[in-house]
């Protein structure tokens, strides 16, 4: 009854008053140089849920987890039997209400052949993320992350800022290619896929400095990036 009562007072609340809506008006008119992009996406006919899906697709009895599940939009796409996919968001969607911390100190017995993270877009959580999923991780698995790749200032500022929001995730990227016995890249499109593949003897590269570096230090990062075409991208899931 509540989501109904407050779907119809929408109707009636000018847009201008609607908290997010007024941020990104606030946003063009006083920020405009923090918000224009500085580059774009590859335009294609490819998606996130593509790699994910190519991904599970190589598996005969492939076992999912994605973090940071939202409205489902990824986790109902997926392909598997319900006992098979594992979604943990601790507000909504997917079939584990918890934060990925607490789903991985409770569930390390776990492993995954595809785990997808698309969390909280902030350096330090996904970076847990990450090594959480790499130990969860069976071998020969593959981890997918979405927001590696932010287009301006505001896309890419802690605290949020707009609506279309990668955060310092790219951080990881960074992180990630500077580390030893990976194969790593990322797609060109989707805010920046990540797809990455751990070796034997995988040493993660800690860089404390990237912790105060921000979106002017990304753009110079970015020219050192493994980015790679979408169909580079399928290609690499199956080599």
């Amino acid at each position: 009854m509540f989501k109904k009562i407050k779907a119809l007072i929408k109707h009636f609340i000018p847009p201008i008053m609607i908290p997010n809506h007024f941020r990104e008006l606030k946003n063009r008119i006083f920020y405009r140089d923090k918000i224009i992009h500085r580059f774009e996406f590859k335009k294609d006919f490819y998606t996130r849920h593509a790699f994910i899906n190519k991904a599970i697709s190589q598996y005969k009895d492939c076992k999912y987890l994605e973090i940071g599940v939202d409205n489902n939009q990824v986790f109902n796409s997926i392909p598997l039997r319900n006992n098979k996919k594992f979604g943990v968001d601790p507000i909504r969607g997917g079939n584990y209400r918890m934060t990925s911390d607490e789903f991985f100190k409770r569930y390390n017995h776990l492993k995954f052949n595809v785990i997808f993270i698309d969390g909280l877009h902030e350096y330090e959580q996904c970076q847990r993320d990450c090594l959480n999923s790499i130990k969860s991780l069976e071998d020969g698995g593959i981890i997918i992350f979405h927001d590696f790749l932010p287009r301006s200032p505001f896309e890419e500022n802690v605290p949020r800022k707009q609506s279309a929001w990668t955060g310092d995730v790219w951080k990881v990227a960074v992180e990630l290619t500077h580390s030893v016995n990976v194969d790593f890249r990322i797609v060109n499109i989707d805010h920046g896929i990540g797809i990455l593949k751990i070796k034997k003897n995988f040493q993660n590269h800690k860089m404390d400095n990237l912790k105060n570096e921000d979106f002017n230090n990304f753009l110079e990062y970015k020219k050192k990036l493994p980015i790679i075409s979408s169909e580079e991208g399928l290609e690499f899931i199956i080599q």
